[in-house]
């Protein structure tokens, strides 16, 4: 009887504060790029450009990003 008192607390203690590292609602990353598009213009040939793209994360959970391509 003890043990069955100490499982029925502990199905109720979980099922008030939900189990670690349960994915709970509907939170998700959102990407915003302020500036998506840059135009080097004409450059000349093997001339080493760059540019720096800001990535901001407007959503609630975690951003990856898994593959970035040049256009």
């Amino acid at each position: 009887m003890k043990n069955l008192l100490v499982v029925l607390m502990a199905l109720v203690a979980v099922g008030i504060t939900g189990i670690p590292g349960e994915c709970v609602g509907t939170s998700s990353a959102r990407a915003v790029v302020a500036e998506p598009d840059f135009s080097f213009g004409t450059v000349p040939e093997g001339t080493k450009v760059t540019h720096t793209f800001v990535i901001l994360n407007k959503g609630d959970a975690k951003l990856f990003i898994s593959k970035v391509e040049t256009g």
